[in-house]
């Protein structure tokens, strides 16, 4: 039984790789569509979106993200795992799309699981080295982390505050005001 179950789930990768053909919203789309139709396929999905295999890794993090945008706690299942593996995902795609889907969850997020992501959140949010998206959505979950818990507003501003002089493109400006509004 065991040997069935891996050689199904290796042509279930093989084909989502075949739907996942390209990154185009379209593909993206009917993707999506077919998740939310066959919610079995949710776990072939996230061993790709887990795989470091690029692009499929992006493009099946990003199907999941969009289902479960779709349809409110899709992929709850998941939260664990995604916050568990943020810091070890090789390529920053599936990063930037779990960390857009992880702001809908920071409310009811595990307390054992919310200091592992508020580090994680922060790290992105001060590496200069991460790409624009991840960053935004980083500092979009510690947002969140501050709602849920508001003694924790003064720390992150305060920490953000310190290293916005070394914030330079179009990152900057976005945390310059972002953080306005974060002190009204």
């Amino acid at each position: 039984m065991l040997m069935q179950t891996r050689f199904d789930m290796k042509k279930t990768i093989e084909e989502i790789k075949k739907i996942l053909f390209d990154s185009g919203r379209a593909t993206a789309d009917h993707a999506v569509g077919l998740l939310l139709a066959r919610p079995e396929l949710l776990a072939g999905f996230r061993q790709l979106a887990f795989s470091n295999e690029y692009p499929f890794d992006m493009r099946s993090s990003n199907v999941i993200e969009k289902a479960d945008e779709k349809v409110p706690g899709f992929a709850a299942s998941l939260v664990p795992d995604i916050v568990s593996n943020l810091t070890v995902f090789i390529n920053d795609g599936p990063r930037r799309q779990f960390l857009r889907m992880l702001v809908r969850y920071t409310p009811a997020i595990d307390e054992d699981l919310t200091g592992i992501l508020y580090d994680a959140c922060y790290g992105f949010a001060c590496d200069r080295s991460q790409p624009v998206a991840v960053r935004h959505n980083a500092v979009m979950v510690l947002e969140a982390l501050a709602m849920r818990y508001p003694e924790l507003k003064s720390e992150i501003v305060a920490a953000l505050e310190l290293r916005i002089h070394e914030e330079h493109g179009p990152f900057g400006p976005w945390l310059r005001a972002f953080l306005a509004n974060m002190n009204t």
